[in-house]
């Protein structure tokens, strides 16, 4: 299981249960989560925020709320800038270096650079977008042993007044260690349509899952009103793939 920030300062957080499907996720609105005696690592892009942090499950009474909801639980400590959280000693962190705090100079290669690689993947389906810039909303780097990785949410926008549209490319591209040249692209995922309602990718931490220890991505996928959990991984041949995503909830 996975614990999931709630915004702002609560210390409630709720606890995603991977089984959970959207078919099945309305029948959890009134379930204690399974997580007593346990204690949760919690990580965001920096790495690792807190080890060992205890939670208490909130037993919740029946409700008739409308929206899907995770179980929830209740951090005994207050921990800002974190994320997500994982059973204590089950992954390791992985530090994430956004475009944002590269110098100017850097933070300008970079992006040249992810708007090279995007112009490589196949032409969008909708050619409303064709010949547009892309433009970088997010960008996180990070090292592997012998790789450079980049995660980034590239984008290219249609201004119509009455019709804005936006496209979304979630790109994750290599390139060998203290390169300056493109990157490869090991993964990427295109969504396009109306600028309020189409899905954009935030990008939450990166860790080493199991025992291997392999790489992963962990995101948030944004829709109009709501979301799903999802990761990212690679595998020891050095491919990424998208491994799973979590039920929809809108609360």
């Amino acid at each position: 299981m996975m614990l999931v920030h709630g915004g702002g300062s609560s210390d409630t957080v709720g606890v995603v249960l991977p089984e959970a499907t959207d078919s099945t996720v309305e029948s959890l609105q009134n379930v204690t989560p399974p997580i007593t005696g346990l204690t949760f690592d919690l990580f965001g892009r920096g790495g690792r925020v807190a080890s060992s942090v205890a939670a208490s499950p909130i037993v919740q009474a029946d409700t008739n709320q409308e929206c899907l909801s995770w179980p929830l639980a209740r951090l005994r400590a207050a921990h800002p800038n974190w994320r997500v959280g994982f059973a204590a000693g089950r992954v390791e962190p992985i530090q994430l270096d956004s475009i944002e705090v590269l110098n100017s100079a850097d933070s300008a290669a970079l992006a040249v650079s992810l708007a090279r690689t995007a112009a490589t993947l196949a032409a969008a389906s909708d050619p409303t977008f064709r010949g547009l810039p892309f433009r970088v909303r997010s960008a996180y780097t990070f090292r592997l042993d012998s790789v450079d990785v980049v995660v980034a949410d590239v984008v290219r926008t249609v201004n119509e007044e009455a019709n804005p549209r936006v496209e979304h490319l979630l790109i994750i591209g290599e390139r060998p260690r203290g390169s300056t040249g493109k990157f490869d692209v090991g993964y990427y995922s295109r969504t396009a349509g109306p600028e309020d309602s189409t899905q954009a990718t935030e990008i939450l931490s990166a860790v080493r899952l199991g025992a291997a220890r392999e790489p992963a991505v962990v995101v948030n996928l944004e829709y109009d009103d709501g979301g799903k959990l999802g990761l990212i991984e690679r595998s020891s041949s050095g491919t990424w793939r998208a491994t799973w995503r979590s039920a929809y909830t809108d609360c």
